[in-house]
Parts: structure tokens; sequence; C-alpha cells
């Protein structure tokens, strides 16, 4: 993974350049728009898609290389094929700089969002549309002439489509304490985080490799990962340490269908054990902002030690993962270690 990351970080750099050119290429390139264009979108692209993770496209990069050892680093085609995935930067920095206007949040990655910088504002949301509009023109210039780049597009249409669903799904739900069911949050989880963070970047890889079966059996194993991914986002938003995820959780406050909400809810209807009282300040202190409330509700997880209970959720479910992983097809069998090095990374991770 690590040199995986390096090998994006490297792209990404060919990726700006390409992103840059293919916006301002619409405007004449004599005029003053074109050098204000070419301004907003490097300062855009720096402060959005630069300095992430990238364990999107990391992972893109190692299942591609995985699948095809005969790639060598410092290669065109490998640069090639890294150039591509990076292009799942563009498309995470798409969606956060929404997601953070839809949830009104302050930080991303320790800095203020985006819409939140001075001169930004409400522009923010063109910015985003941008970038989702020229993800295409950058996959095509990064691999000209490839057997399956219409599938390539079409497989990122598809992704986007489940993945505006899935924000539709978690909109709607909030402070609609009566929706938070498991069915409700795992139907969410699998449109909004899974498909596009986990599957997306294998069947990217897939169709670059030219692998066009199996995308079924691969998928089970990611849907599995996603859930573990976005479960620990949600418990990181209430126990992680702002200074290391970088973010300040607000999903309480927010009313936001979680794994600690849905769980909380779940025992606490579960248990005779549980007082009717206890029920009645969760509903009346869940979706405010009001510091007390939100105290309350801490104080809520904790006497019903969801902490502890997350924990040995992680460990088994990562277990039950690793099952998944193990029933790929052998044809395929090269993602398996990939993927079982992704999901030992993700166990008790703390950003």
């Amino acid at each position: 993974m690590f040199a995986s990351r390096k090998l994006v970080e490297t792209a990404l750099g060919e990726v700006k350049k390409k992103f840059v050119r293919v916006v301002s290429a619409k405007l004449p390139a004599d005029g003053m728009e074109y050098d204000l264009v070419q301004y907003r979108c490097k300062n855009l692209f720096d402060n959005t898609v630069i300095g992430g993770k990238y364990s999107r496209a990391s992972l893109c990069v190692d299942t591609i290389r995985a699948l095809q050892p005969h790639l060598r680093e410092e290669t065109q085609e490998l640069q090639a094929v890294c150039e591509a995935a990076a292009t799942l930067e563009i498309i995470q920095s798409f969606y956060l700089i929404a997601d953070d206007i839809m949830d009104n949040s302050e930080t991303r990655r320790g800095k203020p969002c985006w819409f939140r910088r001075e001169g930004v504002g409400m522009s923010a949301i063109n910015d985003a549309f941008i970038m989702d509009s020229f993800v295409e023109d950058i996959l095509r210039l990064a691999l000209p002439g490839h057997i399956n780049l219409d599938r390539l597009c079409e497989a990122y249409r598809k992704s986007k489509q489940k993945t505006l669903i899935g924000q539709f799904l978690d909109t709607s739900s909030v402070n609609q304490i009566a929706s938070f069911t498991w069915d409700r949050y795992e139907l969410m989880v699998e449109n909004k985080t899974s498909h596009y963070t986990v599957f997306h970047p294998l069947q990217m890889a897939l169709i670059i490799s030219d692998v066009l079966a199996y995308h079924g059996s691969v998928k089970k194993a990611a849907y599995q990962i996603g859930f573990l991914f976005q479960s620990q986002d949600d418990f990181l938003d209430v126990y992680g340490d702002p200074k290391v995820t970088g973010k300040i959780g607000t999903d309480i406050q927010d009313g936001k269908c979680t794994w600690l909400a849905v769980r909380a809810l779940q025992k606490m209807h579960s248990s005779p054990k549980i007082s009717t009282q206890l029920i009645a300040d969760f509903k009346q202190s869940f979706g405010s902002s009001d510091p007390e409330k939100v105290e309350k509700i801490r104080k809520i997880y904790d006497e019903l030690q969801l902490k502890e209970e997350f924990r040995r959720f992680e460990q088994h479910f990562a277990g039950e993962i690793k099952k998944s992983i193990a029933e790929i097809p052998d044809v395929i069998e090269p993602i398996r270690p990939v993927l079982d090095g992704f999901v030992t990374k993700l166990v008790k991770r703390n950003a």
C-alpha cells in the first residue's frame, strides 16, 4: 500500500496538470478568464484533492498490480493506470465538498472546509460540479485507446448514481429516529459509502486489467469492507481525536443515522433493564447542538457500553470479511491478499 501511495502521489501531479488543462481549454487562451480558471482549478485541486489518505486510488493501484504483475515502476504503462486510478481522488473531493456543505461541517483534514475558505462560499457547489464533469475527460487522456475505456466511464456513472442515492438516504434520515433501523442503515451505507469507496476502485482495477467477469463475486466482500469503513467513521465521529481525524465530529448534533445511534436504540428498546426515561432522554437530546444535550447522548452511549461493544464488533466483523475474501474465485486469487491487507489496516484505525 505504501508503494502504491507514492505512485498515486506522483500520478496526482500529472492529473492536476490534465485537470487544469481540460477545464481551461473551454476558454480562449488569450483572455483573462483563462488565467482566472487556471488559478481557481489549481487552488481547488491543491486544497481538496492533495493531502488525503488516497486509500481509494491506492486500493485500485494495488489491485491492478496484483492482477498485472508484469507492470513495472517507472514505465509509461504503469504511470497511465496510476493516473486513471488517481481520478478516484477527484471523485472523492467532489463528494466531500458537497457533503461538507450539506452537513454544514467546519473542518476537513484539519483545515476549514473548502466552502468556508475566504472567497469560496457557495461557489464551492460549482467547484464540485466541475470536478465531477471532467473526470471522464481525464480518464480518456490517461488511457487513450484502452479497450475498456467506455466501460470505465460507465462504471463511474453508475457508481455516482448509487452514491447520490445513498446521500439522499443519509440526508432524509436526519432526525428521523423512527427510521433508524439496521435495514435503513445497511442500505444507506451500501449506496453512500461501500460502492464508491471499495467496490468502484476494485471494479476499475478489474476493467483496466480486462477482467470483465467475477465482479459480482468481489462485490460481497467489497460491500462488507465498506460497511466496516463507514461504521468506523461513525465511531470516530464521537470517540475519535479531532487532531488525528482532522474533523470535528457533529453526527450527534446533526441527528445522523449512524452505527452508534442505531445500536443504542436497538439496545434500549430490546432490554427490559433499560428505563423508558433513558429512551425519552435520547429522543429529546439527539439532534440538538446544545452542548449539554450532546453530552447527554455521549453519556447514554457510555452507559450502554457502545465503545467497548464497537471494538468487539470490529474484530468479529473483520473476521467475517476475511472469510468472504477467501471465497473470491481462484481465477482472480491475486486480489485476495490485497483485500486482506486492506482490512487489516482498517481494524482499530484512528483516522
